[in-house]
């Protein structure tokens, strides 16, 4: 008996070790296959570089949106920016005018100011000059976040250059009036994602 036990013991061994070997092939053929199947995801457009982007957008901006081959974008940022700082050089002019005016003023009450300001008080001049100063800074501190946004927007779009935007991926909304569940029409709405 105790030879058996000896025997199946040992049998009990190479079976095991067996499986383990076969197992262990099994699952070498098993990654090579996984890899096999996301090798496409891999061998994307892997020279696309988000650091060139951002630089490129943070150089010249849009640029990076360029680099991108996003060109729509292009007359956005320069709208964003340009619209910023027109407006920044416009309220900057209009505060120079009050505030030459207003010294004008205060220094030589005799001599003959702007006609424009003819029937405004010192004090409605004032609050002119301080609100187109405001307006001035306000405009200049959005046309740099206009400037940062270009370089942030660049650097995602290059980080989701590779991105798959297919049709097996979609998200479809539709508006349903009646639920089967309670026999009776409602009102609502049907998500449906799909996964192919």
């Amino acid at each position: 008996m105790t030879k058996f036990l000896n025997h199946s013991w040992k049998l009990a061994l190479v079976s095991v070790l067996f499986l383990l070997i076969s197992n262990n092939g099994n699952s070498q053929t098993d990654n090579d296959t996984v890899v096999k199947q996301y090798s496409s995801f891999y061998d994307m457009d892997t020279s696309h570089s988000a650091r060139k982007a951002t630089i490129y957008s943070a150089i010249l901006p849009g640029l990076g949106q360029a680099y991108n081959r996003k060109y729509w974008k292009i007359p956005l940022v320069y709208g964003a920016i340009g619209g910023c700082l027109t407006a920044a050089l416009i309220n900057n002019k209009n505060y120079q005018i009050t505030r030459t005016e207003l010294l004008l003023r205060v220094n030589c009450p005799s001599a003959a100011g702007n006609v424009d300001f003819q029937f405004y008080e010192n004090s409605q001049l004032l609050a002119l000059s301080n609100e187109y100063r405001k307006w001035r800074d306000n405009m200049f501190i959005f046309t740099g976040v206009a400037y940062a946004l270009n370089i942030v927007d660049a650097n995602v779009d290059a980080h989701l250059f590779n991105f798959d935007v297919s049709e097996d991926l979609s998200l479809n909304w539709q508006p349903y009036t009646y639920s089967w569940e309670i026999r009776k029409p409602v009102a609502g709405l049907s998500l449906t994602l799909n996964f192919k």
